[in-house]
């Protein structure tokens, strides 16, 4: 499976060597040129340098063959913007996306360009009330 993940923060390389261990073939976009550079020196990993929001770098880096897009960068409407441009591609891979912002909830979905997305605020939001509902049984 081709994969591209934009954004190489702590989720995007995370997510990055898991997908490579499993044989899956990454490539990663990010803007910043720091971490760029240190990523370079890892043999089993594929970066492009520059905006993921740019049509031409996700291009460069084979949007129109991937077959998943994960959006995992700081920045709602950067995640945003790369799902609705995946979304004009001829292959129309699928889209998944982190949400920062929980106030940004509700533009996550498949109107969107989404069609997985997660937010750990809901995740750690239902768990508490979860297990609050059990404290008080």
């Amino acid at each position: 499976m081709n994969i591209l993940i934009i954004g190489a923060g702590k989720v995007g390389m995370q997510l990055a060597k898991d997908m490579t261990a499993k044989n899956h073939k990454v490539k990663l976009i990010e803007k910043d040129e720091e971490i760029c550079s240190k990523i370079e020196k890892n043999k089993n990993l594929e970066i492009y340098c520059g905006d993921g929001c740019d049509p031409l770098v996700l291009e460069l880096a084979g949007i129109k063959i991937a077959d998943i897009i994960a959006a995992v960068t700081g920045d709602d409407e950067d995640n945003l913007v790369v799902a609705q441009l995946a979304k004009l591609q001829p292959n129309r891979p699928k889209v998944i996306a982190i949400i920062n912002h929980p106030k940004n909830e509700w533009l996550f979905n498949k109107k969107w360009g989404v069609d997985a997305s997660v937010s750990s605020t809901a995740i750690l939001s239902r768990i508490i009330e979860e297990d609050m509902g059990m404290i008080s049984d």
